[in-house]
């Protein structure tokens, strides 16, 4: 069996981190699954706010493909130069993009993966617009269970609807809000410790400097969102009456 890690490697060197895509080919890659939860990593490539590209949020496209690969959810992940920022525009392609595969494929929760800078006191922040977007016990016991906990220490500690609860900005349409409002599905945003997902920093990265991150948490990490897919696919949620299959954002 492949090692975690160097399929997490393999999987990141498809990413063209501040390549636009060929003429005619989409700045995201869907990877069909089988069951209904869908992964997705917004700013896997450099993206674009405002008129200035923003940088990669490395290793986190990569952990999507990996995921979905051991669990069997559908992955959806950046994976060349955005002309927009999928977490922020409301009309970006890959929200027009989500939307569609949320409705073909009756997806019933959106995990929104993006990356946290090395130095942040937190090994995960998760985000459930405090609660809005889904109750956040299941994620927090799943990722207890695995050595994770809000009075643990940096890489392990969790920062629940804190630092970044997934509401966004002010004129920002979070991946997250705009699954729980628009599409009325569950979903939760997880900011994931450069710790805990780059195994080695590639040299295209924008971040120059070398850097390496701790091999047994990434594999931990792995193991607990993995672990995290299975449950709340087995989850049966409650939605809002009258929202059946998530509807199509307006136009």
């Amino acid at each position: 069996m492949t090692d975690w890690l160097d399929r997490l490697v393999e999987l990141e060197t498809e990413i063209n981190y501040r390549t636009p895509p060929p003429p005619g080919e989409p700045e995201f890659y869907h990877r069909t699954g089988r069951r209904p939860l869908l992964i997705s990593a917004p700013h896997g490539a450099a993206h674009t706010r405002a008129g200035r590209i923003k940088d990669e949020e490395d290793y986190t496209a990569g952990m999507a493909f990996l995921l979905a690969e051991l669990t069997g959810a559908h992955a959806l992940a950046a994976v060349a130069l955005s002309s927009t920022d999928p977490n922020w525009a409301a009309d970006a392609p890959y929200k027009f993009r989500l939307a569609e595969l949320v409705r073909r494929h009756r997806i019933r929760f959106v995990l929104d993966l993006h990356g946290a800078a090395a130095y942040r006191d937190f090994g995960i922040a998760i985000g459930t617009l405090h609660g809005r977007s889904c109750p956040p016990g299941v994620i927090l016991q799943v990722l207890h269970g695995h050595g994770f906990g809000e009075e643990a220490t940096w890489l392990s500690r969790l920062d629940v609807d804190e630092t970044f609860p997934g509401t966004g900005a002010d004129g920002q349409e979070t991946i997250t809000r705009f699954c729980a409002e628009t599409l009325h599905v569950k979903a939760a945003q997880l900011e994931v410790n450069a710790y805990l997902r780059v195994v080695r920093r590639r040299p295209l990265a924008a971040e120059r400097n070398p850097f390496d991150g701790e091999p047994e948490h990434i594999r931990r990490t792995v193991a607990a969102l993995a672990d995290l897919v299975e449950q709340l696919i087995r989850t049966r949620w409650s939605f809002p009456p009258g929202t059946g299959i998530p509807r199509q954002p307006p136009a």
